[in-house]
């Protein structure tokens, strides 16, 4: 059978324009005002000045504009209410969390906050532990571009092209060991990723690194010292490197016991994408690009749209569709996430969260080997600065940002999209060689080889 290219219908305009009105009728009678009303109470902390800049678009800012609407051929719907819905919607399925049953069942540590709470929580790290690095180093404030994750409505600047905003091409790796040393699946990464830089930093250069990137009087390099002084627990110190030279740079981080099958470029392929409940988060974008262009000439606004991942992260088990007992196969949650690969964009929350619970850690061991108390070798660091901490991070960042419960990710085959996260299936990063076509979803192979772990 021979396809055949229809013109495009002159009507296409007015059909998704009706269709969104038919949903917004359905949904939010009350988003439908045929005359222009202020409502600058109405809009909801999260939401950022249409016309504010970048460095001010946080929820400490006060709204400077007193009307917040879009003009849909001379309708006007109130943008405030649509975003204030959204909210209120996740907000319902984030208090629909259920702590115990998640604690029981499948180890989480987990406890539901709302989106003020949870930016409340990222500011506290980020005063803690790299605030006093701001002036030193003019690196701007950071934690303003951390938080715009968390922002339904972005400032126009945040938003740049595809190409820009893709996660940066650099790989990175650390390791005890002599890099000439390195397993010789490692070289995969140069062979399938030619346009990506690869980095080795060796323990001594990670504090080099930290020096330059942050200060040595930084609460980061202070507790990253302390570890390497203490001598006992180098794979924390690994851990905290992935999480930060990701959130601070960018890139991919992979353990030197890895393998890459098929080349980043290729991961994730038409992924499925995660659909709420509410039509409304769907219909956001479509509602904005639908808007006339005297809207657009008045409020440059820009919203999250379907572009590049801001992190890809992969299943390492999935206890409910398997129906194994995760616990007696030591994993540390029923559903858990990968952490010997990961790839991020730079300024990621959920890096900075993993990051603040590891270094909180470090804070009550330090303080209390200084009050001459005698600090037990033996730490639970899947739960310090491992996968335990990283699933807890990855999901309470999707349940507070999205709405969306960890059980919702089981038993996927393909890759899933939650908003701004790529979620690749269980084997994707466990691919059974470390080279040949296994699969689209088999990209990365792992050895298991423990190099961090202490002899």
């Amino acid at each position: 059978m021979s396809l055949i290219t229809l013109p495009p219908n002159r009507y296409y305009r007015y059909i998704l324009f009706l269709l969104f009105l038919v949903i917004l009728f359905f949904t939010i009678p009350s988003l439908y005002s045929p005359s222009s009303r202020t409502i600058s109470s109405e809009i909801p902390n999260d939401v950022c000045g249409l016309q504010e800049s970048s460095s001010s678009c946080t929820d400490d800012s006060p709204t400077t504009e007193s009307e917040l609407e879009l003009e849909l051929d001379r309708i006007k719907i109130d943008l405030g209410s649509v975003v204030s819905n959204i909210q209120q919607s996740i907000q319902r399925n984030g208090r629909g969390y259920d702590e115990d049953w998640y604690r029981n069942e499948l180890g989480f540590r987990i406890r539901y906050e709302d989106l003020e709470q949870y930016r409340s929580t990222l500011k506290g790290i980020w005063k803690r532990y790299f605030s006093n690095d701001i002036e030193e180093n003019h690196r701007g404030n950071e934690i303003d571009e951390i938080l715009k994750y968390t922002h339904f409505i972005r400032s126009p600047s945040s938003v740049v092209g595809r190409q820009e905003n893709a996660i940066p091409k650099d790989i990175y790796t650390t390791s005890m060991e002599d890099p000439d040393k390195l397993p010789d699946q490692f070289n995969s990464w140069t062979k399938e990723n030619k346009d990506h830089n690869v980095r080795f930093v060796d323990d001594n250069e990670i504090d080099e690194w930290l020096e330059e990137a942050l200060s040595p009087s930084s609460g980061v390099g202070r507790e990253m010292m302390w570890l390497k002084d203490e001598g006992r627990w180098g794979v924390v110190r690994s851990d905290l490197f992935r999480y930060l030279v990701l959130l601070l740079n960018g890139g991919i981080y992979t353990d030197t016991d890895t393998a890459c099958v098929r080349p980043i470029s290729e991961w994730g392929k038409n992924p499925i994408k995660y659909r709420s409940d509410n039509p409304l988060i769907e219909a956001l974008p479509q509602l904005l690009s639908l808007s006339s262009s005297s809207t657009h000439e008045r409020y440059p606004i820009s919203v999250e749209v379907d572009d590049a991942p801001s992190l890809i992260i992969a299943l390492e088990v999935d206890s409910p569709a398997s129906n194994t007992d995760w616990r007696s196969e030591t994993f540390v949650r029923g559903i858990q996430i990968v952490q010997w690969t990961i790839a991020s964009k730079k300024g990621h929350p959920i890096l900075l969260d993993v990051i603040g619970h590891a270094l909180e850690k470090i804070r009550e061991l330090r303080e209390a080997e200084e009050r001459g108390w005698e600090v037990d070798d033996e730490q639970d660091i899947l739960e310090w600065s491992g996968p335990g901490a990283f699933t807890d991070a990855v999901f309470r960042y999707l349940l507070i940002r999205y709405g969306f419960h960890p059980k919702s990710v089981s038993g996927y085959e393909r890759p899933l999209r939650v908003g701004d996260v790529l979620i690749m299936p269980v084997h994707s990063f466990r691919a059974d060689a470390s080279e040949g076509y296994q699969g689209d979803e088999k990209v990365v192979w792992h050895g298991f080889f423990g190099r961090w772990k202490p002899t």
